[in-house]
């Protein structure tokens, strides 16, 4: 067994942990190990936008695990992968650029986390963005990550005029002051490529020789002396080796890995940990609990212009010219994850704040990965309308369900399983229809395919919404930043009643505050940098 020591181990190389390889080498007397389950990022499907429905389906990119039987989905089982490469889950994702309402970062604050509140995480929004567009204000110039918008779409158009005429504003830059009303989507996208934080941050930082990058190697778990941790255990090759940390061992494995590392470390509920033989170094019944997750429902439609990536797939013609367009342009669909507007609505006008988000999407399938006739796409040009509740009241929890990390944890999202919840997914099934009948959007479409014009009722759009709805890949809140009984980490991302351990990632968000989780995360990471620095705002 080989040991090297650091001063500190970044278990992850995601959206948050490539930050921190980056920040914390900035420092060049400061020696950073980041340790990664997964391999490269350097993969043509990783880099080309359009490629994310390729990657999702992919077991060498992503850690796979699904849900039990889910009671508010009909005891539907939902596949929940991760990104396991550089980049973690930045590099698989739909490079959604959205931050979430301020006022909701204001409302971490109240719940006990203080310096999360919206005055203290705009300065670390702007330092990871690099925005051509919008007030400076509020948009960064000259951060790692770029932010971009597409270029005009012909059913995206429709949609945002659409959105319009059903009484919903325009969004000037949603990202910006007012984050309400439709607008086109801002993509995490450079010189129409992917910007993940493998790109933008990872990258820049590996010529540094105080930082070494492991992949393909598997944490076990954190080792600690006492209370206190001092390296992780993992392995690769084969072998099973150790690395110390001098000062600490920083969890960003994300909503799903890190609380499972903890427990796996002995840090967690004392009789989940006794039931599969771990000593207890610290009783935290908060870990693996508070999970939420965004469950997404769609209204599909067959279209009568043949604009759609079912086109595209279906004809020689049109593949040949938009990969022409692109490989020339770097613009087209191809620049894009297949999605060209997006909206942030209030499902009812006494609703406090935008609390929907509403989406078009360039597929059409029963299911949401929809990309090929094999897995589910309709034999037809189709898109979609699809939504969810950005604030979801329901709460899961996960659970490891066995002493080994290969094992996925048992997850329990309890998806639809809150009466507000049920009733604010009705009403976005209602809005998606309305704005569809607009005539802007009305005039492209031949029929609704599903759930299909006899499914009108409240309880039979909510039965459909159980049968059919399906994860954004959002899962958060399983090791949750706050005071008291159930919080795992106290403001500054340190885990409650040991030392030398910080969790880095979704798992800290004590409930979301955004309608997609990479911008959130890398902000969390941003600020985590400096509070490890002792320069935080």
């Amino acid at each position: 067994m080989s040991e090297e020591t650091f001063d500190y181990i970044v278990v992850g190389a995601g959206s948050a942990g490539c930050v921190l390889a980056n920040r914390l080498t900035e420092n060049s007397s400061s020696t950073v190990l980041v340790v990664e389950a997964g391999g490269s990022d350097r993969h043509l499907w990783v880099r080309v936008p359009l490629g994310v429905g390729k990657l999702l389906g992919n077991p060498e990119v992503l850690w796979q695990a699904e849900t039990e039987p889910e009671q508010g989905l009909l005891w539907n089982r939902i596949s929940w992968p991760t990104g396991r490469l550089l980049g973690g889950s930045s590099s698989v994702n739909g490079m959604l650029a959205i931050r979430g309402n301020p006022a909701k970062y204001d409302e971490w604050q109240a719940a006990g986390c203080p310096g999360w509140g919206y005055e203290q995480v705009l300065p670390y929004f702007k330092r990871l963005e690099d925005c051509r567009f919008g007030d400076p204000q509020y948009r960064g110039r000259d951060g790692p990550v770029s932010i971009t918008e597409p270029d005009d779409d012909m059913l995206g158009v429709a949609f945002l005029q659409a959105c319009e005429t059903a009484g919903f504003p325009r969004a000037s830059d949603y990202n910006g002051a007012v984050p309400e009303g439709a607008g086109p989507f801002q993509m995490s996208t450079r010189n129409g490529l992917r910007c993940s934080t493998a790109v933008a941050y990872l990258r820049p930082a590996l010529g540094r020789p105080n930082l070494k990058v492991l992949t393909n190697a598997t944490v076990d778990r954190v080792n600690f002396v006492e209370s206190r941790a001092v390296g992780v255990q993992y392995r690769i090759d084969g072998e099973t080796r150790t690395a110390q940390a001098r000062r600490e061992v920083l969890l960003s494995a994300g909503a799903i890995r890190s609380p499972q590392l903890l427990e796996l470390s002995g840090i967690g509920r004392s009789d989940v940990l006794q039931k599969h033989g771990i000593s207890v170094i610290r009783h935290l019944p908060g870990v693996g609990e508070n999970l939420q997750d965004h469950l997404m429902v769609r209204v599909c439609y067959e279209c009568k212009e043949p604009v759609t990536v079912y086109d595209l797939l279906h004809s020689r013609l049109r593949m040949a010219r938009a990969l022409f367009k692109y490989a020339v342009t770097r613009k087209g669909i191809f620049a894009t994850s297949s999605f060209p507007a997006i909206a942030f609505l209030r499902s009812n006008p006494a609703a406090p704040l935008p609390n929907i988000r509403i989406q078009l999407g360039l597929t059409s399938g029963a299911k949401r990965l929809s990309t090929s006739n094999d897995s589910g796409l309709d034999p037809h040009s189709g898109f979609h309308l699809g939504g969810y509740p950005i604030y979801p009241q329901s709460r899961g929890s996960l659970h490891i369900r066995s002493p080994h990390v290969t094992d996925s944890p048992r997850i329990v999202a309890s998806y639809l399983t809150r009466e507000e919840d049920c009733i604010v997914t009705v009403e976005t099934l209602k809005i998606l229809r309305r704005i569809a009948e607009q005539p802007s959007l009305a005039r492209h479409i031949v029929r609704e395919v599903r759930p299909g014009t006899e499914i009108t009722d409240d309880e039979a759009l909510l039965e459909y919404a159980r049968q059919n709805g399906d994860t954004c890949w959002h899962p958060c809140g399983t090791c949750r930043m706050g005071t008291g009984e159930h919080a795992v980490v106290d403001s500054q991302l340190r885990v409650h009643g040991v030392q030398g351990l910080r969790v880095i990632d979704t798992s800290v968000f004590p409930f979301l505050v955004a309608s997609n989780t990479n911008i959130p995360t890398i902000m969390l990471g941003e600020r985590a940098a400096d509070l490890i620095r002792g320069q935080a705002h």
